[in-house]
């Protein structure tokens, strides 16, 4: 049974410029082909890519998938995702964010995609 995050509202002071970021969208069961969606999300001190994304999954878009699991050190791998236009492999829970970036999001293996940034390991 899958873990469902119920959306809440964060008491965490904004610090600073928001964060864009432009996350890969598809699921193949539905979709033609993979799409870029655009967020706007308020940056939260010590604002991981990994906490940006459940930032926009619990207040922006609960239809986000990704994989919530995660170690938080980053030696578990399962939060492996490509970042910027480059699409440098990193683990999202420590690449570290700063007010104002903008950040690319793609699934670690674009051919593996079952939904979103969710891969098939």
């Amino acid at each position: 049974m899958p873990h469902i995050l119920h959306v809440r509202e964060c008491t965490e002071p904004t610090i600073g410029d928001p964060v864009t970021a432009e996350v890969f969208r598809y699921d193949p069961s539905r979709d033609p082909g993979p799409r870029m969606q655009h967020y706007v999300v308020p940056y939260r001190h010590s604002m991981s890519v990994f906490t940006m994304l459940r930032e926009i999954y619990e207040h922006l878009d609960p239809t986000l998938a990704f994989r919530t699991q995660h170690c938080g050190i980053g030696i578990c791998g399962t939060c492996h995702l490509r970042i910027g236009s480059e699409g440098k492999a990193v683990n999202s829970c420590k690449t570290m964010l700063k007010p104002g970036d903008h950040v690319i999001v793609k699934p670690y293996n674009e051919k593996k995609v079952i939904r979103d940034l969710v891969v098939d390991l």
